[in-house]
């Protein structure tokens, strides 16, 4: 086989597997709820299908259970998947993962993280409420995993901190390597319910000491996470920085 014919060839099947997919996604109307053999709920959303996690957000979204249409499990696989952000009154989204509502500061921060091609929806800030919230996780293709705040990714460095957090990985969301080595990084800081912030660093919390050392080492008070007591005692003690 020539060079030519071989690419020809190539051609071909891309555009073969191309037509295939819109074929796929076109089965599938905008707004429509779809579930396979498994309790799931999606809702097509630019030809994406979002995953409905709980009836809370079922409900958030005012969607009506009587509409959920059965699908075959082989179709609804063939469509990419995509995420549930929502609005209320106010600038703040959220993207909603695993029934919690994750801020997003803004549209911009939105597009920093590659998922600006999602629908929003605008939600009552009743309803919004009443879903529980918790920061926002992503990662890369490798391991390693970021909670975003103030519009920074600050890398969790062990797996004991993120147990020691509280987190799942059920509750990490997956962006694209470029995405991820775009984002501005910062350094994982934290605060209990007092006036202690601590530098997480070596599985361990290290108190910066005081407020000059704070901004000499070019620190944002934004940017200190807020956690409960409980949380910040599951992460042990090293030595203060001064």
């Amino acid at each position: 086989m020539t060079v030519q014919k071989f690419s020809l060839k190539i051609y071909l099947i891309g555009i073969l597997s191309l037509l295939l997919t819109a074929n796929i996604t076109a089965q599938f109307k905008e707004g429509e709820l779809v579930k396979g053999s498994r309790d799931a709920v999606y809702l097509i959303s630019k030809g994406k299908a979002c995953w409905i996690s709980n009836e809370s957000v079922f409900n958030l979204l005012n969607l009506n259970w009587k509409k959920v249409k059965k699908v075959s499990d082989k179709d609804l696989a063939k469509v990419s998947k995509g995420w549930i952000i929502v609005k209320g009154r106010n600038e703040p989204l959220y993207i909603i993962v695993s029934g919690s509502a994750c801020k997003i500061t803004n549209v911009a921060m939105l597009k920093a993280l590659g998922l600006d091609n999602n629908s929003i929806w605008n939600v009552t800030d009743e309803k919004l409420s009443k879903l529980p919230q918790r920061p926002l996780l992503v990662k890369g293709s490798d391991a390693s995993v970021y909670l975003i705040y103030n519009s920074k990714a600050c890398w969790i460095p062990s797996e004991s901190i993120f147990k020691a957090l509280g987190f799942e990985i059920k509750m990490v969301i997956q962006i694209s390597d470029k995405e991820m080595i775009q984002m501005p990084k910062s350094q994982l800081l934290l605060r209990g319910s007092g006036d202690k912030i601590y530098r997480i660093e070596n599985d361990k919390r290290r108190w910066i000491n005081n407020a000059v050392l704070f901004s000499r080492l070019g620190y944002d008070w934004n940017s200190v996470l807020t956690v409960s007591e409980a949380q910040l005692k599951n992460i042990p003690e090293g030595e203060p920085i001064k």
